[in-house]
């Protein structure tokens, strides 16, 4: 019987130790885990594994926090950067807390050169909630070489935040600023000038003239308070559109807005300071935006957008860099006008210089003749359409000559006047405006589609040739898919439309 009972203990105690062992290595596990931010794990539901080399190269460029996760946080981000004079690297990790207020937090960790592990020196809380578009900066705004820790993000309300926190000595750090706002933006001084950067708040300004219609608050660095103070106010008109157009692009969805987008931009330049064109391609559909200047040409992975007052906030990722993220802030400010202010995450303590903010218009086919791009035909001028067949040889038509009736017989048919349009083919149709230009030697008719709401919902765009018929007018119109880039009208290749005029 003792024999019995000392295995028995031998078994429970071997049991008692593997358990032990078990959940002690699971503990570590989970807390191995946690340390990894959101934003670097990756998820894989029922794919194939990847090879070995692959999975290597996964876990080098994954960016572990250096510290263990509290009771009821959830790391977002972490960041490596330098925030002091010594030669150390400090780790910033952006953390979700459970709290019933959903602020986010950022916590600086410091290593500790005695041991050469890493320990939470400071937590500060910031006006963010929304976890996929938060980013910080080291910045010296005040100019005395201090480097402050700038947070943006947006709140619940869909608006942007900015939160800078300053060294307070001990590793510590107090808030010297904190704002939301349609947009924000860090004016940096001129080059000659001791004075330190300000920060620029946009609000609504209800009432006015346009309701596009925005305030800029400017906060500049008080020496008395230590902190950022209101210093200046300013109106800034938005262009006198009706808010019949307004509330068709901005209606709350950002996917409405991102319909709105889709296709090229090009920056407008101050007529005393012209620039090199910048350029933007917007492809909602396939989550891409294309940046093409003298100075870069890249392709961004577009991430959700969020709605803002009189835009979206649009987080996006450059595949070769994927930890260094941007949120762009894209605001209406006119008929086919939009303002692009871009954030960065950044490591480095000076502003990272970049092509993207500015005024943007629609491009409208400006090719390389000195004239630019032609008037449409709904206005002043002539309008000359290449001949099918007839290489060089064109058709002229003055104002309203485009304007009429086209059919095939087969249930396809177009119907333009006075700029609108409405297009039917076998299983559906559409309206909206129209606007014909010259690419070059080529004619372009480029079609913005509208629903029943007027809302816009896509673009069409076609290479555009004739054959004459009586009177000097358009017998036949030949329509070829294109899509309108920066070097101007490319095919699709895809089959083209053949449609008859009728008479009135």
């Amino acid at each position: 019987m003792k024999r019995v009972i000392q295995a028995v203990l031998i078994v429970a105690f071997i049991l008692a130790a593997g358990f032990f062992i078990f959940f002690l290595a699971r503990m570590r596990r989970e807390s191995l885990e946690a340390s990894l931010p959101v934003a670097e794990r990756i998820v894989d539901v029922g794919s194939s594994p990847a090879p070995a080399g692959e999975e290597g190269a996964a876990k080098t460029t994954s960016q572990r926090a250096k510290i263990t996760a509290e009771w009821g946080e959830t790391f977002l981000d972490a960041v490596d950067m330098n925030l002091d004079e010594d030669e150390d690297l400090e780790q910033v990790v952006i953390v979700k807390p459970s709290s019933e207020n959903g602020l986010i937090s950022v916590v600086v960790a410091d290593v500790q050169p005695a041991t050469g592990t890493y320990v939470r020196v400071w937590k500060g809380e910031t006006l963010a909630t929304k976890p996929t578009a938060v980013l910080v900066q080291p910045r010296d705004l005040v100019g005395d070489g201090s480097i402050d820790l700038l947070c943006f993000g947006i709140d619940a309300a869909n608006r942007q935040t900015l939160t800078v926190f300053r060294r307070a000595g001990a590793g510590a750090y107090r808030t010297v600023f904190k704002a939301s706002g349609l947009s924000i933006s860090i004016e940096e001084p001129a080059p000659a000038a001791s004075a330190s950067a300000t920060i620029a708040v946009y609000e609504e300004a209800p009432g006015g003239a346009s309701p596009l219609d925005q305030r800029k608050i400017v906060y500049a660095w008080s020496r008395l308070s230590r902190r950022f103070e209101r210093s200046a106010d300013y109106l800034i008109p938005g262009e006198n559109v009706e808010k019949r157009f307004v509330g068709s692009v901005v209606t709350g969805n950002a996917k409405d807005f991102e319909t709105y987008l889709k296709g090229l931009w090009v920056r407008e330049s101050a007529a005393p300071d012209p620039q090199p064109p910048t350029y933007l391609y917007f492809d909602p559909e396939g989550r891409k935006i294309s940046i093409d200047s003298a100075r870069e040409q890249q392709q961004w992975d577009w991430g959700q957008s969020t709605a803002a007052f009189a835009g979206i906030y649009a987080p996006i990722v450059n595949g070769t860099v994927p930890e260094m993220i941007r949120v762009l802030g894209i605001d209406l400010v006119g008929v086919d006008k939009v303002r692009i202010t871009a954030t960065t995450q950044q490591v480095v303590k000076f502003a990272v210089k970049e092509d993207w903010n500015g005024v943007y218009r629609r491009y409208a086919g400006e090719g390389t003749s000195p004239g630019g791009a032609f008037p449409s035909v709904s206005g002043p001028g002539a309008m000359a359409l290449p001949i099918e067949g007839a290489p060089g040889a064109a058709l002229s038509l003055g104002a309203g000559g485009f304007d009429g009736f086209y059919a095939d017989g087969a249930g396809s048919s177009l119907e333009l006047s006075g700029g609108d349009f409405a297009l039917k083919v076998p299983g559906g149709a559409s309206k909206g405006r129209y606007t014909l230009f010259r690419d070059g030697d080529r004619a372009v008719l480029d079609l913005e589609l509208v629903d029943d709401r007027s809302i816009p919902s896509g673009r069409l765009s076609y290479l555009v040739s004739v054959r004459p018929g009586k009177g000097g007018k358009i017998g036949t119109l030949i329509l070829s898919p294109a899509r309108i880039l920066e070097g101007g009208a490319e095919p699709l290749y895809k089959p083209e439309i053949r449609l008859t005029r009728f008479a009135d």
